[in-house]
């Protein structure tokens, strides 16, 4: 009896123990680098805009029923929205003066769907009396090399630069 109080009192502890369940690491990403697509521009970036949760730093994945969710542990490392202006003026060497017209962008997707990225944003050129100059929905759907996130970024950044480049042709 004596062997079995000890026994019982370490099963009864051991038992009320938590689980210790590993803590999962929060990941940040980014775009990839904008490549120059343009010597010189005749416009300004304005801040992107966004639906909320896509203008949000968490990742967003669509699931199988056509939801999207926000995703607990992939953030981007800034707003999508703050990413694509910063990747624009690059990808369009903007100058810091003001200018005549200004480009605007709406991003309408930018999530993991199964194991494809979807990034779909509609650009508006507009002048300086506020009239529409150029107005064009680009939508990119590429094929994960594995499902992964950071095959999922690459990916976002694939599809940005394509849409880039149509735009940047489109504009001339």
């Amino acid at each position: 009896m004596k062997t079995l109080a000890p026994l019982f009192l370490i099963i009864l502890l051991s038992s009320c123990s938590s689980n210790s369940k590993k803590v999962v690491d929060k990941l940040y990403y980014r775009f990839g680098e904008a490549q120059s697509v343009s010597e010189s521009t005749n416009f300004m970036v304005q801040r992107p805009t966004a639906m909320g949760i896509l203008g949000n730093r968490p990742m967003v994945a669509q699931n199988t029923d056509g939801a999207l969710l926000q995703l607990n542990h992939n953030f981007w490392i800034d707003s999508p929205k703050i990413l694509l202006q910063n990747y624009l003026i690059k990808s369009f060497n903007v100058p810091p003066k003001q200018q005549d017209n200004t480009l605007k962008a709406n991003i309408l997707s930018f999530e993991k769907k199964g194991a494809t990225s979807l990034v779909s944003i509609a650009f508006t050129l507009v002048g300086n009396d506020n009239k529409t100059i150029f107005q064009k929905t680009y939508t990119q759907q590429l094929e994960l090399s594995e499902n992964t996130m950071s095959a999922f970024v690459k990916s976002v950044s694939k599809s940005l630069q394509i849409i880039i480049k149509s735009l940047a042709e489109d504009l001339k």
